[in-house]
């Protein structure tokens, strides 16, 4: 049950409750007899009846089951004048069932059921019992009462430097005469929270949205509008995150924000009725005070209503959220003048179904830098009207963030975007291809996009990459193009290669099918590739770069290049600015099929020179032994990674040593890429800085548990770090003989970690010099004993340094 339609508050030990006629105040104690269910069902327990009816109550039959009911069982009355009851088993029943039947009393003929009947139950359960009638009543955070009290409707309330919750206070107004003297603040109810809470300005803290609900009759309503006429001005603070108002709650609401003081920073406003705003709708534009608003957020009817509004002139607004999925939501915004409707200064503008077309008509301040605007269009008719207009005639200026969804890209050449603008991120999605219809009907870089620092088309969009003119100067953060059907890129493959200007960026990612267009882009003389991502999961999104010759797509200078799944086929195919290093080289393929050509290939074929990063993950270490890398090369990192077994199948099968990798400053093998250490070659003169060795299952060192001890050679090396099962290749690893390590670190928290260990003769396992050993794990300090080393002093550390 929402807060606005709760009737029973809860206030320290006792209760408030509301009934068609009255407010109850009643003492916990007495509460504890009388129940509403979440339904608004009353009950009772049996033994009160007594005090409640004078007609012969000693037999209390259920008119479903005629059972006779105990004195401690509740039972709801069926009526005002409690004729007939049913017990809590028989309700139960007829909550649950399918069918419409429903229990009535037979004596009562009026209608039976609903909300107000069960208030006017209520209202006659209690006006039976023994209370006290108060001609007023004054709202205290210490109100308490020891017997039942009772307010007449329309008596009135005191309100005066209290904090009240919302369901309370609404609840108030709708049935009582309230006055307010100095000031109130308002609060989200909340179940576990009392619905008067203490001295004004209190639960300034950690507060959710405060609720107006709709639904109000007309008599409330006049009720309501009665008293917020009598509210001083700026009498109201609300303490919370924001106020949402629903329905006819919406007017309720707006008049009272007449008498409200304070910033609102969240103000959400939905009606799917016109007849519950209508009201306001006869209002005169900009007549209807709101004052400063983080965040507006307006949806169905209640959309209408912004040109009424007006906001405070100093106001810059966080957010603007307009929503409209039917016509007649703003039917008569479309009437109105361009820019007719002031909305100042936004931060975050998001016009969502048909409310993007009222787009033109917003009022947007001259000096605005707008940090997003969005727009979605999931139907055409969201925005026939727009692309009648001019080119660049719906004026927005400037925009750090432009995202346009489906139907809504085709309005791109219609904003004006100021020409100094440099948008931080320009978004276009379209999954359809009637979604870019008239777009691509015009002309190649005519649609102007000006200064981008991060492009984004999501599959039929991608399309449209030819239509845009980027300014000559920019210099683009990252370019992300991402299509999995081949007609999204079927008229750009039939364009010249490098025919499509991007000029300038840092990075590139291609998704899919729009790998193809590699060719087709015309990257800036100058420009420097931080990260080049091709991601391909299937074979068919690059078949026309499979068929090419080797080293034939430019790919011009780039440090970081990283090839996915099928796209890994395409390494050989490209070519790298002759004076260009590949910085980082990643690799990552999850199927056999990802790198099948590649592993038909001679072995070093695939020249990559020098680099000083290559990671390899899953099936992409199988071809490590393709790889052409220069004699001179110093690698920082390599690093690679195969968690199955059938992922190393084919590198296994090369010899002892065979595996070029030169010299590596950091080498990280893990799970069964630790079988590989064998087949790798490692120049004589290295001094590795750190060696990395992760295994978790047994087959992970099954292959190097063949070898002799101390035939692994690792040279020099500063640091190794040894997890699992890979401890129990330790004897396998040959050590240069004038070696100082800084540190051993072996992890081996289970006992089959150090079962092949164990059965190496004490101090056979030769370490050499270190200045500090690890050991973390209970098993890993039982093997300590099989180590050969001398743990370096600090003045032997000293003499080495020097």
């Amino acid at each position: 049950m929402k807060p606005e339609t709760k009737t029973i508050l809860k206030h320290k030990r006792m209760f408030f409750v509301f009934t068609h006629q009255s407010l109850f105040l009643i003492p916990e104690g007495e509460h504890e007899q009388i129940r509403q269910s979440k339904d608004g069902y009353v009950c009772l327990k049996k033994k009160y009846f007594p005090k409640i009816t004078s007609r012969d109550t000693e037999q209390v039959i259920c008119i479903a089951c005629h059972g006779e009911a105990a004195p401690e069982d509740f039972v709801f009355p069926l009526c005002r004048e409690i004729h007939f009851v049913v017990c809590e088993k028989c309700m139960k029943y007829i909550h649950e069932r399918k069918d419409e039947r429903k229990a009535f009393c037979p004596y009562c003929k009026e209608e039976q059921g609903g909300k107000e009947f069960q208030e006017e139950i209520l209202d006659a359960v209690l006006f039976l019992i023994p209370h006290q009638t108060l001609p007023r009543l004054e709202i205290r955070p210490d109100t308490e009462v020891e017997t039942i009290k009772r307010l007449p409707r329309g008596e009135t309330v005191f309100l005066s430097n209290v904090c009240v919750s919302d369901a309370f206070f609404f609840k108030l107004l709708s049935k009582t005469t309230v006055e307010i003297t100095n000031r109130i603040s308002l609060f989200r109810h909340v179940n576990s929270l009392d619905c008067c809470a203490g001295e004004f300005g209190a639960r300034t803290g950690k507060q959710t949205k405060v609720f107006i609900g709709g639904g109000y009759t007309r008599e409330e309503m006049k009720q309501l509008y009665s008293n917020i006429k009598k509210i001083p001005k700026n009498s109201i603070q609300f303490n919370s995150k924001g106020i949402h108002a629903v329905e006819n709650g919406i007017c309720v609401l707006l008049k009272l924000l007449d008498d409200a003081a304070g910033y609102i920073p969240d103000l959400l406003l939905e009606s799917p009725k016109r007849e519950c705003i209508e009201e306001i709708l006869r209002e005169e534009s900009n007549s209807i005070w709101i004052g400063k608003v983080g965040r507006l957020d307006l949806r169905g009817y209640a959309v209408e209503i912004l040109p009424k509004l007006r906001i405070h002139e100093e106001n810059v607004m966080e957010e603007l959220r307009l929503k409209a999925y039917k016509a007649e939501y703003i039917t008569e915004m479309l009437k109105m003048e361009s820019n007719s409707i002031w909305i100042g200064k936004v931060g975050r503008l998001d016009l969502r179904g048909y409310a993007v077309e009222i787009l033109p008509k917003l009022g947007i301040h001259e000096e605005n830098v707008m940090e997003e605007l969005g727009l979605k269009a999931y139907k055409a008719e969201y925005i026939t009207e727009m692309l009648k207009m001019e080119s660049n005639s719906i004026w927005v200026g400037k925009v750090k963030k432009l995202k346009l969804e489906r139907n809504a890209v085709e309005i791109l050449p219609k904003l004006g975007i100021h020409e100094e603008n440099v948008m931080e991120e320009l978004v276009l999605d379209a999954d359809k291809a009637e979604y870019i219809t008239e777009i691509l009907k015009t002309e190649a870089n005519s649609v102007w996009a000006g200064k981008v620092k991060r492009l984004e088309l999501t599959e039929n969009a991608v399309e449209i990459l030819p239509k845009l003119r980027i300014h000559e100067e920019n210099v683009m953060e990252k370019l992300e193009l991402c299509a999995y059907d081949p007609i999204n890129i079927t008229e750009m493959l039939k364009m010249e290669s490098n025919s499509i200007w991007i000029g300038k960026v840092k990075n590139l990612r291609l998704d899919g099918y729009p790998i193809e267009i590699l060719p087709k882009l015309w990257f800036h003389e100058e420009n420097v590739m931080e990260e080049l991502d091709l991601d391909a999961s299937m074979a068919e999104e690059i078949t026309e770069m499979l068929e090419t010759e080797a080293k034939s797509i430019w790919a011009g200078r780039v440090k970081r290049l990283k090839l996915e799944y099928c796209a890994i086929g395409i390494l050989p195919k490209l070519k790298i600015h002759g004076e260009s290093m590949v910085e980082d080289l990643v690799l990552d393929a999850y199927s056999p099929e990802h790198i099948a050509e590649i592993l038909k290939m001679e072995s070093n074929s695939i020249w990559v020179g020098k680099m000083k990063k290559l990671k390899l993950e899953r099936n992409a270490v199988e071809i490590l032994p393709k790889l052409g890398i220069h004699g001179e090369n110093v690698m920082e990192e390599l690093v690679l990674d195969a968690d199955k077994a059938e992922y190393i199948t084919e590198i296994l099968k090369t010899e002892t040593n065979s595996v070029w990798a030169g010299k590596v400053k950091r080498l990280k093998l893990t799970e069964n890429a630790v079988n590989i250490l064998t087949k790798l070659r490692i120049h004589e003169e290295n001094v590795m800085e750190k060696l990395e060795l992760c295994a978790y299952k047994s087959e992970d060192i099954a292959e190097v548990l063949k070898e002799e001890n101390n035939s692994i050679w690792v040279g020099r090396v500063g640091k190794v770090k040894i997890v699992g099962y890979a401890v129990g290749i330790l004897p396998k690893l040959r050590i240069h003989g004038e070696n100082v390590m800084e540190e051993l670190y072996l992890h081996a928290y289970f006992h089959w970690h150090i079962y092949e260990i164990l059965e190496e003769k004490d101090k056979s396992v030769w370490i050499g010099r270190v200045r500090k050993i690890s050991l973390e794990g209970y098993y890993a300090e039982e093997i300590k004993n099989k180590l050969d080393f001398t743990e370096i002093t600090q003045d032997e550390r000293l003499a080495v340094v020097e």
